[in-house]
């Protein structure tokens, strides 16, 4: 790939690439065993309670996750079979099914919160107070432009 002669565009298509090749999954626990998007799907449940504790329907999790519902049915499966959560009829609606976390699912969902806190806690105090927020800041902006390039070529294309 061609980027020219600028080395602050050189510089973060290098740190770009780092990134993609560093294995996140390591910085997990090591006690966590399940896919990335099996760990977020669990968040994505997990504060979906929080807006009602009945359970999430399958259609508002793909509408969290931004992914069509055959993508999220897998995930759930999964996460059943190894015991995280539960899947329950609506009562109100018997064609509509609430997943829910198990006692396992909680408990496994506590522990990853808990790690990925304390990695950040470590990069706040490895970076201090003030470039941790200046970083902060810096995805931001990074994300929101990017968001407007994707956005604006969807744009073009409609």
């Amino acid at each position: 790939m061609f980027i020219g002669e600028n080395p602050q565009a050189h510089r973060l298509l290098k740190a770009f690439h780092r990134f993609r090749k560093l294995d996140m999954r390591q910085m997990m626990s090591p006690s966590v065993k399940y896919k990335p998007s099996e760990v977020r799907l669990l968040f994505v449940i997990a504060h979906g309670l929080e807006m009602d504790e009945r359970g999430v329907k399958v259609s508002e999790l793909s509408a969290m996750l931004e992914v069509a519902p055959p993508t999220v049915t897998p995930l759930i499966r999964s996460l059943e079979e190894h015991g995280l959560v539960l899947r329950r009829n609506d009562e109100e609606d018997r064609r509509a099914v609430r997943v829910l976390l198990s006692d396992q699912g909680r408990a496994v969902l506590h522990e990853t919160a808990k790690k990925r806190s304390e990695e950040l806690m470590g990069l706040v105090e490895y970076l201090g107070a003030e470039k941790s927020t200046q970083l902060s800041e810096l995805l931001e902006q990074v994300y929101t432009y990017m968001e407007i390039q994707v956005n604006g070529n969807q744009a073009d294309k409609d």
